[in-house]
């Protein structure tokens, strides 16, 4: 695949998807404004899973924030906003976590400026999800629960986390809830051979990842993360991504100048900083652009 050129990255998505080059620019602003560490190829592995609904909440990130995030280029003070409802972050110290209402916030760095931490926010309710707080412990979920193990709610698989009950619906990889032993997500398709440890891929099809999930084979949808299906993706046979000339777990950035190269969920891309907004580029820890 051709390398992305710099309108690429500076291409920021809006509404509510993100997409391979909204999510490089996210990526390009947050590491450059401390809201994630690792730096920009690190960042590209995940950004774009926020598109599902059950990611969006574990790392209480919306795709509408994500590309408010890009959208804000080198303005860091307006990428801290997106993480708290369009203000900015209140100051806080420590590491609390707590609900207002239907709202989750953590006092964390991310959200923090000027060396004070800042408290980040996440509307749990935007999934059909509640605030929850049980045995010290505060998430997004479905309800308080006690105990460990998972059960079946129909085809969902319903698991006590910390006191928090979660879901996970196995129609998204067209499975069943098979509720034997400990409740899991088994595939619908065909009989296939690979067993529940290490890499269980067996095959593209088309922009479909085909695996194998309890001896059947289950169907995940690389679309809906805006991704391709490629092989030999992140150490894995196949996977999800944009592509497969880089593995941005382990690929080493580079500046020439201010140009940074790194590589955007498999395929290598390279931004001018300085172009961007931003004064230096950084090699290190991943690749990224400073101010």
């Amino acid at each position: 695949m051709k390398k992305l050129g710099l309108l690429l990255v500076l291409v920021a998505g809006c509404g509510n998807s993100v997409t391979q080059q909204s999510g490089a620019a996210a990526c390009v602003t947050a590491a450059a404004c401390g809201i994630v560490t690792g730096g920009v190829s690190f960042c590209t592995q995940f950004v774009v899973l926020v598109n599902d609904a059950q990611f969006e909440e574990a790392a209480h990130l919306s795709p509408a924030e994500v590309n408010c995030i890009a959208n804000a280029g080198s303005d860091c003070a307006a990428a801290k906003r997106c993480l708290a409802g369009g203000q900015t972050p209140a100051s806080c110290s420590g590491a609390a976590t707590s609900c207002v209402g239907n709202t989750w916030q953590q006092c964390n760095n991310a959200a923090g400026a000027a060396g004070n931490q800042g408290i980040q926010t996440y509307d749990c309710s935007s999934h059909g999800e509640m605030c929850v707080t049980n045995n010290g412990n505060t998430d997004c979920g479905y309800g308080t629960c006690s105990g460990g193990g998972a059960t079946c709610m129909g085809n969902v698989v319903q698991t006590c986390s910390n006191g928090i009950l979660q879901q996970t619906d196995c129609a998204k990889i067209d499975a069943t809830c098979n509720p034997q032993v400990v409740a899991h997500c088994r595939g619908n398709g065909a009989a296939c051979s690979k067993g529940p440890v290490g890499d269980t891929t067996l095959r593209c099809d088309g922009s479909v990842l085909v695996s194998c999930s309890d001896g059947q084979e289950s169907r995940s949808d690389c679309g809906r993360f805006n991704l391709g299906c490629f092989s030999g993706v992140g150490g894995n046979a196949f996977g999800c991504a944009a592509g497969n000339e880089c593995d941005p777990s382990n690929f080493t950035a580079t500046c020439v100048g201010t140009k940074l190269t790194f590589c955007n969920k498999g395929v290598t891309q390279s931004i001018d900083c300085k172009t961007s907004g931003f004064a230096a580029c950084n090699p290190n820890g991943g690749g990224s652009c400073g101010n």
